[in-house]
């Protein structure tokens, strides 16, 4: 591997040397400067690593590899030294790519696309679309130049695109695994499948004003919970209006000791239940509570006798507001939740009193709150909240 001429690379440190002595040079045109000599330097560092890979000269200084005696020497990664070996391959077989980077006119993610390009599009390919290649990534991103040689690989090779939707059918699966703090998501979602779920989740985890300060990763989960509900709520069509559901089994005096919790600890004994969430298992009283908040509650009277249970009786359920009082509670609050201060959209329609302490299913009696506070302003500082 021929190292190349360093006079450009010397050229861009004079330039960052010079911008930064200035008194008059803003600090734009040093990190001009200063991201063209980096481009340069590293354009060069792709050629001298490559010639030392040719010539094995890193065996002279007891390294099996150029990864690893750029691990060991630069304290760099081995998946970066070897795509910087590439590189310079990719700079010697186009050689205007190469005169640009090592001018500091494109970076090395842009030399990356085009060794891209010469793997997926062809080398012939390539070297045709060099020139209009190469004036793009002098006013684009990589992620930009990345994506339009994308598009030219898929007008390029059209058979490849149905050969990928096809083995990507093949892979579709996906699976939950239970575990003690939750499930374990593993799967692959075909073409289709993916981009569904990719616009859904996005669409729904948006942030909800300029105040959201959740992460990305709780945006993502609450639009993922978000559309589950959806779906939870307004039923499937294969199950002819019946809704599925989640399904918490609670005695009574659990339910109890949700709303009124006790430092006593419960009698145990063989037939000792734990508070049940169908198809997952036990789950605690503070969870419980939250998925109270928003839940219809059916009582159950039943009689257990030498293990097995009898349903005796089966009571209305009650749910919090209805659609119509939603939206007169949010009318009512300008869209905004009702606790002093916050501007937040609301989320949840709550009870003022809990309706299991008495509280009534009215407008009256019954406040919009945001869901990053989820509970009524009273009683956040007691500790609850239905």
């Amino acid at each position: 591997m021929t190292i190349p001429d360093p006079e450009p690379t010397i050229e861009a440190m004079r330039a960052v040397v010079a911008s930064l002595r200035s008194v008059t040079a803003g600090p734009g045109s040093t990190a001009k400067a200063v991201r063209k000599a980096i481009d340069s330097l590293t354009a060069q560092l792709s050629f001298v690593l490559a010639d030392m890979d040719q010539t094995k000269a890193h065996e002279a200084e007891g390294a099996s590899s150029i990864a690893t005696w750029a691990r060991r020497e630069l304290g760099q990664d081995a998946g970066l030294t070897r795509q910087l070996v590439r590189n310079a391959r990719t700079m010697t077989e186009l050689p205007e790519v190469g005169e640009a980077a090592l001018a500091g006119t494109i970076g090395e993610r842009h030399v990356t696309a085009f060794t891209f390009s010469l793997k997926h599009i062809g080398e012939d390919q390539t070297h045709s679309l060099e020139v209009p290649l190469l004036t793009l990534a002098t006013l684009t991103t990589p992620r930009e130049l990345f994506a339009k040689i994308r598009e030219v690989r898929a007008v390029a090779h059209p058979d490849a695109l149905d050969e990928a939707w096809l083995a990507g059918m093949d892979k579709q699966d996906i699976s939950l695994t239970r575990l003690p703090d939750g499930w374990f998501l593993t799967g692959h979602l075909g073409i289709e499948t993916g981009t569904k779920l990719d616009i859904a989740l996005r669409s729904w985890s948006v942030p909800r004003d300029a105040g959201d300060d959740r992460t990305p990763a709780e945006r993502r989960m609450d639009g993922l919970d978000e559309l589950l509900d959806s779906v939870l709520r307004n039923g499937l069509p294969a199950d002819r209006g019946f809704r599925p559901n989640l399904r918490v089994t609670v005695t009574a005096d659990q339910l109890k000791d949700i709303y009124a919790p006790t430092d006593q600890r419960p009698l145990l004994d063989l037939d000792a239940t734990p508070i049940h969430l169908e198809g997952f298992g036990p789950v605690g009283r503070n969870f419980t509570g939250y998925l109270l908040c928003n839940a219809e509650v059916t009582p159950l009277l039943i009689d257990t006798v030498n293990g097995k249970v009898e349903v005796l009786d089966v009571g209305d359920s009650k749910r919090h507001a209805t659609e119509r009082q939603g939206i007169g509670i949010s009318h009512r609050q300008h869209g905004q939740c009702a606790n002093p201060g916050c501007h937040h959209p609301i989320g949840h329609i709550h009870h003022v009193i809990w309706w299991s302490h008495g509280g009534t299913t009215t407008l009256d009696t019954m406040l919009g709150l945001c869901r990053k506070l989820g509970v009524p302003p009273h009683e956040a500082r007691s500790g609850g909240g239905a």
